[in-house]
């Protein structure tokens, strides 16, 4: 082929439906692979190379990066040897051999309602020397409107910037999201506060486009908002946190599944709305809610306390 990494792109883009920003990724991954072949293992042919050169080059990686981000590592090599295989220049797969480092299981961070509530309104507050021209005013609406629909949708921030006008309906009270993981398509509610502040900003985003833009987000120069935007709206927002530390768009997802957890919600539902492809995946929000509610209910109960306690109180 002439091209074999454009060739590569493409089969990540049509064939196996991955988002932009992880082909960039997988690309960089093969490349990494192909010049620690070259280098390390005398330059063999990828027909040659085995799961030992894989493993091996996972292993020279695991030395300076993470481990999440060596089992990304290793998901573009399967990638690319599926590919390669897909093209008759290899007849196996030797990167499904080799296994990815075991990760440190971490729950989320925990943003209460009250500290989800107060970071969704931060573009509400009063803010000193803030301007009231258009397009200052379709910036702080359309800010609002992305700190809303992530907590009342559960988005993904890549999902959220692929969103195109079309593709919200206010009417129904849904928004459909094209580009989730794997390329799939799912229909996500869209709730009350959200949808109001998606109306705010639809009536001010004129002032923002710069031509003809199908992307419902919207940047200062009239082009789709990016995820790097959508991280600077979250961090912008969250002064007055009592969580100790930064945290991103992704906060606001856990925090949706961990509420509707909380309220009563069943986790096939949960599941379903953050369009995860495994029920297992989802039940580290119930981890994460049935820590709190036990934390509650030994702080609450009359019957909940410790001999400890009891014994403290014995002394006094």
């Amino acid at each position: 082929m002439d091209d074999p990494w454009q060739a590569f792109d493409r089969y990540l883009a049509e064939g196996a439906g991955v988002m932009p920003r992880t082909r960039q990724a997988y690309a960089r991954d093969a490349r990494q692979l192909a010049e620690f072949i070259a280098v390390k293992r005398g330059g063999k042919p990828w027909g040659q190379v085995d799961a030992d050169d894989v493993r091996a080059w996972l292993a020279e990686r695991l030395r300076t990066s993470a481990r999440a981000t060596v089992g990304r590592k290793l998901a573009a090599a399967r990638a690319w040897f599926e590919f390669l295989r897909r093209a008759g220049l290899v007849e196996s797969n030797p990167a499904r051999l080799a296994q990815p480092p075991k990760l440190e299981k971490k729950l989320p961070a925990r943003l209460s309602v009250d500290e989800a509530f107060h970071l969704v309104d931060g573009p509400n507050r009063p803010r000193p020397g803030r301007r009231d021209d258009a397009k200052a005013t379709a910036r702080r609406l359309r800010d609002a409107a992305v700190l809303e629909l992530l907590y009342s949708s559960g988005l993904r921030v890549g999902e959220l910037v692929a969103l195109d006008r079309p593709d919200l309906r206010l009417d129904l009270g849904v928004a459909r999201v094209r580009q989730g993981k794997g390329g799939k398509e799912r229909v996500v509610p869209v709730g009350a506060k959200a949808a109001q502040a998606l109306e705010r900003y639809l009536a001010a985003r004129p002032a923002l486009l710069a031509g003809e833009a199908a992307a419902l987000f919207l940047n200062n120069a009239g082009g789709r908002l990016s995820v790097r935007g959508v991280q600077k709206i979250v961090a912008a927002n969250q002064d007055g946190l009592a969580i100790g530390r930064r945290i991103g768009p992704h906060a606001l997802r856990h925090a949706m599944a961990t509420h509707l957890l909380e309220g009563g919600a069943d986790l096939r539902s949960v599941q379903e709305m953050l369009g995860h492809a495994s029920l297992s995946t989802t039940q580290k929000y119930l981890h994460l809610t049935m820590d709190h509610l036990l934390k509650v209910y030994d702080q609450a109960h009359p019957r909940a306390r410790s001999a400890q306690e009891e014994d403290d109180d014995a002394k006094r």
